[in-house]
């Protein structure tokens, strides 16, 4: 009887799994082709992700809770690219940072229409704001941990780890919305450059490229 459960639940929870990627991939085209995510109906979306009204409320109470469930996936990819570097940052190599950052821009450029879209919601809906805070502030939490690693090995000093941590990962927020979005994608590589420069010096009071700095 507890097999029979625990497969049960392994199975609701799979196919919740298909069923949000599925929204993702439908709402990211949609809004590929144009349409604001104020413009797209249940009923659309549910069409164009291949489910059924009915089943999209079985899962999601509104398109609010669908907006916040979609950027939570794209903040956890996001949060696995901000890895590459603060998962091995005592390693002090500015090619991890550099890795790292070229991901995240990746990541936004795979993503850019719902990140849009959700900060737009965001300028009205107060629920919306709050829990967009409350998701970019979650993948500090890894930059937080590094810099406390940093601080007792002595690698980094002078640092408060959770404030710095905050600020790093809202500024790259903020280029990623106010320069990549607006940027061709030939420019990304000059933006993580500098995005690189920017948090290894905030990170460890020394220049990432030591001849250039």
């Amino acid at each position: 009887m507890v097999a029979t459960t625990r497969k049960s639940q392994s199975s609701r929870q799979q196919r919740r799994a298909e069923i949000e990627q599925q929204l993702l991939e439908a709402t990211e085209r949609l809004m590929g082709e144009g349409f604001a995510f104020t413009e797209l109906s249940v009923d659309k979306l549910a069409t164009a992700a291949g489910i059924s009204r009915a089943t999209f409320y079985i899962y999601f109470e509104d398109k609010r809770q669908l907006l916040l469930q979609l950027t939570r996936h794209v903040f956890t990819e996001l949060a696995e690219a901000a890895g590459l570097w603060w998962d091995v940052s005592e390693r002090r190599d500015p090619d991890d940072a550099r890795r790292a950052i070229r991901q995240l821009l990746a990541v936004y450029r795979k993503h850019q229409t719902v990140i849009t879209a959700v900060v737009e919601v965001a300028s009205y809906d107060a629920v919306v704001a709050e829990n967009y805070k409350a998701i970019v502030d979650s993948i500090s939490e890894g930059g937080t941990a590094a810099l406390e690693r940093g601080i007792n090995q002595g690698a980094v000093t002078g640092l408060r780890p959770q404030e710095t941590a905050r600020a790093l990962t809202w500024m790259v927020e903020r280029a990623c919305q106010q320069m990549v979005r607006y940027s061709p994608p030939e420019e990304d590589e000059v933006i993580a450059e500098a995005l690189t420069e920017i948090a290894w010096r905030a990170w460890y009071l020394e220049p990432a490229d030591p001849a250039g700095g």
